[in-house]
């Protein structure tokens, strides 16, 4: 042991050392064999002061041919080498410890305080949230460690900074968490996600945002307006029944019956709100006039609960969603002073960054441009529409300490870069990584790590309703117009149609009952053909076998007949081999190698379901084995797996017992592996040309720079990464131009799927009735949609004349509101006349007169002239109620209109465009080229025949920026392409038309 000692104390062993000392002892011999004793031999990390471990493990006793264990000498069996090595104690890590809101300059004492202190944890959170993981570590482990203090994390991915400590091997733990990247990968080992690293660019909507238009016709739907107008008339219709059962049948009752027009007046009144000076006098007619006037009233209020709540209420979001929104806009910027921010606005490749620098940033003073958090966040609460970058966790606890909570509801958010996760990291060749990885696993499992991000970090905020929005109380206008005059009428409908619907569900049942038991009793569907026949069957066989039409076809073959090989050889010619055939081959005599001779060069596939039956010799047991082949055409070879052997009498067959473990998967998940074999794959490129090397085009497939290029092929590559990995092959790439030529079934991508140039696509196709036929869809991609966009023509915005003012009403309400007022004002007329005649009235009226009363009660002007009697003040009040209506539904639809929403183009099938005068243009992508549509051949005799082609066709960068300085420019292109460069290239109220 002194030798050991001698020859490995000085040795740079580690704690991950696999090193057995194994000691003969010469003591014993036994049988002509020999005993051993086995010593694990370790440190726990010399250059951090570790000592060498030596420890005494078990006995094994060997001879020429064999070992086994004799005896253990310890426990060193009863656990893993990591957990028997677990205690680190006497050693001293060297930690690096990240702080940027004090000068390094700070002793000792300061700087750990500050780290264990539990206040203003937003504060440098992430390196407190490390910290207090590593103290979890040290509590477990049993180690100490040293800091090493720095106020950066890097200067670039892996120098300088906290990160440079790590790659350079200086310190063996870190505070800080990182995030992920190739560049870092090469050099450090993450072990375990610890936060969510956000930037936000917060702002309160500016004040000049606008209202929703229309809002005033908003708080009900047309269904709810018409329901409630006729409960006004059914309600009518009811108080004058009322009235004359009362004056037929009570002795108190009203002098007079009210005619009908007079109970819907006092219906209508009560929906207004004003009340009646007519009342019944039955206690069931006071109930009734009660419910009326509470429905009213209900209606009354929600109606202005809904229009306060939207004008006072939940506060207007920003339009502004994107950083390139943001760039375009005329709201003013600000950064948080951290060196990631300037970093990443100095070095990002997006072209939403650089034009966010060029406008917001460059030609700036800086001292407007890059505040201190604290300042940032108060300056978006009293600066409406400020704009301020920073971290969000951060930002979050200082928006909660110095806003409101109406204040906290009217900001906006705008992610600055992707969300990233940022992990705990140690070097790559640490001899710690897999022991600090499975304590932190633990840490993560009982809760501690999200214990402490949940302390550290917040992931929003919180705006709650009651901050803005008037609770009404009940969903709008729901319980209104469940009357019970339809309520039991629908209730018992839908019960009849749900006992029709359980009796006739019933009849199927016991049909499909029935269907069942006569096929399992009868042997419905099945049938025997013999093969060794002296007549053919080809055709009977051909009918039956090929052209079926059942989902799956199961076939039980005994492949000793004397025409089995044609068989066979006619499902290899007509592919047999595939899902739509489950086979189970009977072989009597069963030999492996004529197995193996027979279908090695058989058309079997990944999906065939082929059971070969090898029977013992009393013909009561079979063993089974599973047959295919992963991809024959690309030289996979013939797969024969044993499954199991199965007991069989006359009665039922079991299974005895299983050869493999064939049957704890299923055939798929047994098969899924495509481990070396190439697939044969095909993409679509239009961006480029088809004679770029494929470096060229395989990286411009998966960047995610100009997105709008080639949307499709870039997300089927990507998404066929992933697929690769999973299933452990290689792709093979064939690069075309285009999805088909001018057949749906010929050219491009399509043609190499029919003649088996490839094995699949990734770019997605559109499902059509003739593609149904050979093709069969895997998964929905996405949708494919081609726009003609263009904003609205300067000549459009004349629409809006004096004609304007008119158009809130149709021209038959116009006339039909003229013809009322002037009937209105006869009525008053011979109400004045009457009047005088009965001595009630001692001034004389004219026609004219009264028909500018009528006019000047439609213009919301009073009159000085009112009738005295009843029926006269009934009929003045019934005009005045109509213009009252009339006056707020015309304000409402001439305010939502001239402040709402600009005019549309009255352009909307592609007929009306090709007969317009707009100048077209059309991306130069192939699929656009062809169409047999009527109104397509239209458009292009009329727009794209005999013009110029360098003003027809256009790309899309090209299309869109001609669509947005020149109004009328009308693009046709793909949605995905255009949408992009419209958000990109177009200012939010610049959005053009469809």
């Amino acid at each position: 042991m002194s030798l050991l000692e001698e020859l490995f104390d000085k040795a740079n062993l580690s704690i991950n050392a696999d090193v057995t000392y194994v000691k003969l002892n010469s003591e014993e011999e036994l049988n002509k064999g020999r005993l051993f004793t086995l010593y694990d031999v370790y440190n726990k990390g010399s250059h951090l002061g570790g000592k060498l471990n030596i420890t005494i493990d078990q006995n094994i006793y060997c001879n020429h041919s064999t070992c086994e264990i004799k005896e253990y000498l310890s426990e060193l069996h009863k656990r893993t080498r990591l957990q028997q090595r677990s205690n680190l104690k006497g050693i001293t890590f060297r930690q690096v410890a990240l702080v940027t809101v004090l000068p390094l300059n700070s002793s000792e004492k300061l700087l750990m305080d500050f780290l264990n202190s539990e206040d203003n944890v937003h504060l440098d959170w992430i390196t407190r949230l490390g910290y207090r993981n590593n103290l979890h570590l040290q509590e477990v482990l049993q180690f100490n460690f040293s800091n090493i203090w720095q106020d950066q994390w890097s200067l670039n991915d892996t120098i300088g900074g906290a990160m440079g400590e790590v790659v350079t091997e200086q310190v063996e733990l870190s505070t800080s968490a990182f995030v992920l990247s190739p560049a870092r990968l090469r050099a450090i080992f993450p072990t375990m996600e610890v936060a969510q690293f956000r930037s936000v660019c917060l702002f309160r909507t500016p004040h000049n945002a606008g209202i929703k238009p229309g809002v005033f016709l908003e708080p009900f739907k047309p269904s709810v307006w018409l329901v409630f107008v006729a409960l006004l008339v059914f309600s009518g219709l009811l108080l004058w029944l009322i009235f004359r059962l009362e004056h037929r049948w009570l002795q108190r009752c009203l002098a007079f019956i009210p005619s009908l027009l007079s109970s819907c007046l006092i219906s209508i009144g009560a929906a207004c709100i004003q009340g009646s000076h007519l009342i019944p006098n039955s206690t069931g007619g006071r109930l009734a006039f009660i419910s009326l006037m509470l429905t009213s009233f209900l209606m009354y209020n929600y109606y202005t609960s809904i229009v306060v709540s939207t004008l006072l209420g939940s506060p207007v979001r920003s339009n502004i969603k994107t950083i390139q929104q943001l760039a375009d806009s005329s709201l003013d910027v600000g950064f948080q002073d951290i060196p990631f921010n300037m970093v990443y606005l100095n070095s990002s490749p997006r072209t939403d960054i650089i034009n966010l620098v060029k406008r917001k940033v460059e030609g700036r003073d800086p001292k407007s441009i890059w505040l201190n958090a604290k300042d940032g966040v108060l300056r978006v609460r009293q600066q409406p529409g400020f704009v301020f970058v920073l971290e969000a966790s951060f930002s979050y606890n200082v928006v909660e300490k110095y806003y409101l909570p109406h204040e906290i509801c009217e900001l906006n958010e705008i992610p600055f870069r992707p969300e990233s996760a940022v992990y705990t990291v140690l070097h790559r060749n640490s001899t710690y990584k897999e022991l600090f990885k499975q304590i932190q696993s633990r840490m993560l499992e009982v809760g501690m790590i999200q214990n402490h991000r949940l302390f550290y970090t917040k992931t929003k905020l919180h705006c709650f309703s009651s901050n803005y929005v008037i609770k009404v109380g009940m969903e709008y206008a729901a319980p209104l117009f469940i009357a019970l005059l339809i309520a039991y009428f629908v209730a018992l409908f839908v019960l009849l149609l749900e006992l029709v619907w359980a009796y006739l569900g019933r009849r199927n049942l016991q049909s499909l009952l029935h269907l069942a038991n006569l096929s399992l009793n009868k042997s419905l569907y099945t049938q025997y053909l013999d093969l060794n026949a002296t007549y053919s069957q080809s055709e009977h066989l051909k009918d039956q076998l090929v052209n079926h039409n059942l989902i799956k076809l199961g076939i039980y073959f005994d492949i000793n007949c004397k025409q089995s090989d044609k068989v066979l050889n006619m499902a290899n010619m007509q592919r047999l081999f595939t899902d739509h055939y489950h086979w189970l081959i009977f072989d009597r005599n069963f030999n492996l190698n004529q197995l193996h001779e027979r279908f090695s060069e058989a058309n079997l596939y990944f999906n065939t379901e082929l059971i070969y039956i090898e029977p013992l010799e009393d013909f009561n047991s079979f063993i089974l084995y599973d047959l295919y082949n992963k991809a024959k055409h690309l030289g996979s070879k013939l797969n024969i797996t044993i499954d199991r052997q199965i007991e069989c009498n006359e009665g039922y067959c079991h299974v005895n017992h299983f050869l493999s473990d064939l049957h704890k998967r299923t055939r798929l998940q047994h098969r899924k592996f495509l481990t070396g074999i190439t697939l044969r794959i095909n993409i679509a490129i239009t961006s480029l040309p088809l004679d770029t090397p494929d470096d060229q085009i395989k990286a411009f497939l998966n960047s995610q720079d100009d997105i709008h290029k080639d949307p499709f092929a870039r997300m089927g590559y990507q998404t066929h990464q992933a697929l690769m990995d999973m299933l452990d092959c290689n792709f093979s790439y064939i690069f075309r131009d285009r999805w088909t030529d001018r057949s749906e079934l010929t050219g491009g991508l399509i043609e190499d799927l029919i003649n088996d140039t490839v094995d699949l696509a990734a770019t997605g196709f559109i499902y059509t009735s003739g593609r149904t036929k050979l093709f069969k869809p895997l998964a929905w991609h996405s949708s494919f949609r081609s726009v003609c966009m263009f904003l609205n023509p300067r000549s459009a915005g004349t629409e809006l004349r004096v004609t304007e003012f008119l158009e809130p009403f149709s021209w038959s309400v116009w006339l039909m509101f003229s013809i009322l007022l002037l009937f209105t004002g006869f009525l008053l007329w011979v109400t004045f006349l009457l009047e005088r005649r009965m001595n009630r009235g001692d001034m004389e009226t004219s026609l004219l007169t009264s028909c500018l009363l009528s006019f000047g009660a439609a213009c919301i002007q009073g009159a000085w002239l009112l009738p005295r009697s009843t029926g006269g003040r009934m009929v003045f009040y019934a005009i005045m109620l109509t213009c009252f209506l009339m006056y707020n539904y015309y304000t409402s639809i001439v305010v939502s209109t001239l402040l709402g929403a600009p005019p549309k183009s009255s352009i909307r099938t592609i007929q009306q465009l090709a007969d317009s005068n707009l100048e077209v243009a059309v991306e130069p992508t192939i699929y656009t080229k062809t169409s047999d549509l009527a109104d397509i051949r239209s458009l292009y005799r009329k727009k794209v025949l005999n013009k110029d082609p360098k003003r027809i066709w256009l790309s899309s960068e090209k299309g869109v920026l001609m669509v947005r300085n020149n109004p009328g420019f009308v693009l046709i292109a793909e949605s995905a392409t255009a949408y992009i460069l419209r958000q990109t290239l177009s200012a939010p109220r610049d959005l053009p038309a469809e």
